[in-house]
């Protein structure tokens, strides 16, 4: 343990920081907590009634000035907090006066030469969780909290913070302790004729679990791109006018536009203001069966853009027969949302209507008709980008939460965990002849969820064995 986050177990003396964010502020904020949190609060802050700051019950609000020398003072507030009804659960007094930099810097000075001593980064939640007021996972949303930039950020932490991933996280793992008490019950009464689980039963509890793990996981990430600015793919065939499509959004000739098929030989990136969003279009290489070597990594770097990117614009020419093979084949190649733009519609003769209607017959996405030579259908094409991107956002940061480094690390590696448990499950329909290894794979993810709310001992597994069964042995 490094010098810093030893500091954090020594709760026994009392620190002072600002709290508030550095800048021109009405108020500022000074925190103290501590044992000395009242006398040292004595020592600069003078109160308007003498007698209130004697040892008060609960918490109150002290009217009365700092005092920095015999000549210098300012207006203040005491917010008094007795332990354990504080943050830290420690007897905590938070000195709100002017918000200027220097005067908070000053009222630290005197606290510090009170007796405080200056606090370490995050040493507040620190001693918040070293008491049990808060959770780790909790203490660690603080961090995001702190961090956020919007209010999708904000949410998800505060997710965090009430409790919601703690919750899931614990209930996972009671699950999975019944399931390895189940295991290690079958390997230490091998010798009864008693079946504690089969192994189809056990399969399909892992694969429950697995699947809810990784889904949690998946929508951790899906957070941290909620507040990025999209990007939206056009992919199609080539010479289907997704380079001209691309400089009529962007307003500026950042694709070569050429009828020679394949001019497009790698991403190109352009921003875009669509209906109010700002976005990232990229523009990829024609998806063909070309031999041409260059062609061929071309394509495959669309096909990994068409799994990153937050929306795929699927683009086809409308002008010709519509080819409902080749759409779909390029649906499959993108596993997110996606949306059809049939190209050179200035191009199509009489029958606008009745190609418009095979387009939307041919898939089940929704379909603009745009064409980017005369401007036809570009801002219609705008918004429906945007209200996809919206819809998408907004469904992303409903399921989402913030997970630290730590926290999906640590959900990570129980996930893989039990996946080797599933390829386990599949090479013996006798559990008994596994059990060993399953076991291990069940510990190992037990033990990583424990990493973010406390470890399950071999007690508490005991205990599970024998409150569920009627051994008589």
């Amino acid at each position: 343990m490094d010098g810093a986050s030893s500091n954090y177990a020594d709760v026994d003396d009392t620190i002072v920081a600002v709290c508030t964010a550095r800048g021109v502020a009405p108020r500022g904020i000074v925190r103290l907590s501590g044992p000395d949190a009242f006398a040292i609060t004595q020592a600069v802050f003078e109160a308007a009634s003498p007698e209130a700051l004697s040892r008060p019950l609960g918490f109150r609000r002290v009217d009365g000035d700092v005092v920095f020398d015999q000549h210098h003072r300012a207006p203040a507030q005491a917010y008094v907090f007795t332990e354990p009804h504080s943050y830290t659960r420690q007897d905590s007094v938070e000195l709100h006066t002017v918000g200027a930099a220097p005067v908070l810097e000053m009222l630290v000075e005197r606290c510090i030469r009170a007796g405080a001593r200056p606090a370490h980064p995050g040493e507040f939640t620190a001693r918040a969780y070293l008491s049990g007021a808060l959770t780790l996972s909790a203490a660690e949303a603080v961090a995001t909290t702190i961090h956020a930039r919007t209010d999708a950020q904000l949410r998800s932490a505060r997710k965090v913070m009430r409790g919601d991933l703690r919750d899931t996280i614990v209930a996972w793992q009671d699950a999975l302790a019944d399931l390895l008490s189940l295991v290690v019950a079958d390997i230490d009464f091998a010798e009864e004729p008693i079946d504690f689980i089969s192994t189809d039963e056990l399969a399909s509890k892992v694969a429950d679990l697995h699947g809810r793990l990784g889904a949690l996981i998946r929508s951790s990430e899906s957070q941290s791109r909620i507040d990025a600015v999209p990007h939206v793919l056009l992919l199609g065939l080539p010479n289907a006018g997704k380079s001209t499509l691309l400089n009529a959004l962007t307003g500026i000739d950042r694709a070569i536009a050429s009828a020679v098929s394949g001019t497009t030989r790698d991403i190109l990136t352009a921003p875009a203001t669509l209906d109010g969003i700002e976005a990232i279009l990229l523009d990829s290489a024609g998806v063909d069966d070309s031999p041409d070597v260059v062609l061929v990594h071309a394509r495959q770097r669309a096909q990994e853009e068409a799994g990153r990117v937050d929306l795929v614009c699927i683009t086809v020419d409308v002008s010709q027969p519509v080819d409902a093979e080749a759409i779909a084949r390029l649906k499959q190649l993108a596993d997110g949302p996606k949306m059809l733009i049939g190209t050179k519609f200035d191009l199509v003769g009489e029958d606008r209507d009745g190609r418009t209607s095979a387009l939307r017959q041919a898939v089940d996405l929704p379909v603009c008709v745009v064409s980017a030579a005369s401007g036809e259908g570009i801002d219609d094409l705008r918004r429906m980008m945007a209200r996809e991107l919206i819809a998408q956002a907004t469904d992303a940061e409903h399921s989402a939460i913030s997970l630290s480094t730590n926290q999906h690390v640590a959900l990570t590696t129980a996930n893989e965990a039990l996946v080797r448990c599933l390829e386990l499950t599949t090479t013996s329909d006798n559990l008994l002849d596994i059990a060993e290894l399953v076991a291990l794979e069940l510990r190992e993810a037990l033990d990583s969820l424990a990493l973010t709310t406390g470890q399950v001992s071999t007690d508490d597994l005991l205990g599970r064995i024998f409150s569920s069964f009627c051994i008589g042995k």
